[in-house]
C-alpha cells in the first residue's frame, strides 16, 4: 500500500514530524482550532487532538446591516497569538520537524485528508465539450501525474504534492 511523503510547509499553515511516543503527526491551524492528526510509524492513523484558539472568533462580517457567520466564517489566520500557540503545542508533543510517510486517510468531519488526484480529473473525461484532442491531453496530463507520484492534500485547501511531499501549488 503506498505511503505518502508530506513535508511541513508553513505557509500553508501546516507542519510534519515526530511527536512523543514514536508518532508521526500532521499538525495545523484549522479555524478555530489547532489540529494535530497522528500516524503510527506504519503511517496507519492512530488519533486526532485539537486545541481551542479561544481568540479566534469569527470576523463578523455583515451585509445589509446583518451578520452571516452562519453562511461565512472569516477568521484572521494572521494573528500574531497563533504562532506561538502553535510552537508551545510543539514543544508540549515533543514535536520535531521531519518528513512522514502516511497512509492515504480521510478524516470525514473535517474534510481534511489524502486524494490521489485533483477534483478537476473527476470530470475531465464526463464533459461533452471537450474534443479528442483535449480527452487526449487530460489522459496524458493523468498519466504523468501518477508516474510523478503525486498526490493532493486537502487541509482546507486543495495542496497539491510531489512525491517528495512538497507542495507545488494549492
Amino acid at each position: 500500500m503506498r505511503l505518502y511523503s508530506i513535508q511541513t510547509d508553513e505557509a500553508s499553515v501546516f507542519w510534519a514530524g515526530m511527536a512523543s511516543h514514536r508518532r508521526q503527526v500532521l499538525m495545523g491551524l484549522f479555524c478555530p482550532n489547532l489540529l494535530a492528526i497522528f500516524f503510527d510509524l506504519d503511517g496507519n492513523l492512530i488519533s486526532i487532538e485539537e486545541a481551542h484558539l479561544e481568540f479566534l472568533q469569527p470576523s463578523g462580517v455583515f451585509v445589509g446591516g446583518g451578520p452571516i457567520e452562519g453562511l461565512v466564517r472569516r477568521y484572521n489566520i494572521y494573528d500574531e497569538r497563533i504562532p506561538e500557540r502553535i510552537h508551545a503545542w510543539q514543544q508540549q508533543m515533543e514535536f520535531e520537524p521531519a518528513v512522514i510517510r502516511v497512509r492515504k486517510f480521510w478524516v470525514q468531519s473535517k474534510s481534511i485528508g489524502i486524494q490521489d488526484h485533483p477534483k478537476q480529473f473527476a470530470g475531465a473525461f464526463s464533459d461533452p465539450e471537450l474534443s479528442q484532442e483535449e480527452r487526449d491531453e487530460q489522459r496524458e496530463w493523468m498519466r504523468q501525474w501518477d508516474a510523478d507520484g503525486r498526490y493532493v492534500l486537502q487541509w482546507g485547501n486543495d495542496y497539491w504534492l510531489d512525491a517528495a511531499g512538497r507542495v507545488t501549488s494549492s
